[in-house]
């Protein structure tokens, strides 16, 4: 399998998937219960998505915005309980749109987002990519076909027999 063909760039081909405002709970105004992990309600499609985090309080040397977790089902149950454990763990960063291209392993997958336990308050966007995809090898072959062996096949019958 060859590299990724993807229309980034093009705003028609990504559509807001989720998003949520999150408030940690105030203790007396002295100090915060963290916020917890946060659940997409649904499952996923394309492996290609954006992500975007900010907060409203934020000290100007904080850069991480939390975790981003894939997680599959493989079908199995261990100890009674399903699984679904994070199979791609990714980096965020906070105030910064991040582009993540999980592995296709499967036809459909749930995220979590793990939030810094410091934060007061999150927004967690997600962006799901829904344009064109292609594979490099898949060019390659596309152009064999369509356009080299036509040609080829012209030139043989060309021939003088």
């Amino acid at each position: 399998m060859g590299n990724p063909v993807l229309q980034l760039g093009n705003s028609a081909n990504w559509d807001l998937f989720y998003s949520t405002t999150v408030q940690a709970v105030s203790n007396n105004g002295e100090s915060y219960t963290p916020i917890p992990t946060i659940t997409v309600p649904t499952l996923l499609e394309s492996n290609v998505i954006a992500v975007s985090v900010s907060c409203s309080y934020k000290k100007p040397t904080w850069y991480f915005g939390g975790f981003l977790n894939q997680r599959i089902n493989l079908g199995l149950t261990v100890g009674g309980l399903p699984d679904s454990d994070a199979v791609q763990k990714r980096r965020l960063y906070l105030n910064r749109l991040t582009l993540i291209i999980f592995p296709k392993l499967v036809d459909s997958y749930a995220v979590t987002f793990d939030v810094p336990k410091w934060f007061q308050d999150v927004t967690f966007t997600l962006f799901e990519y829904t344009g064109t995809e292609s594979d490099s090898t898949d060019d390659l072959v596309n152009q064999i076909i369509n356009v080299d062996l036509p040609r080829i096949e012209s030139k043989i019958d060309a021939l003088p027999h």
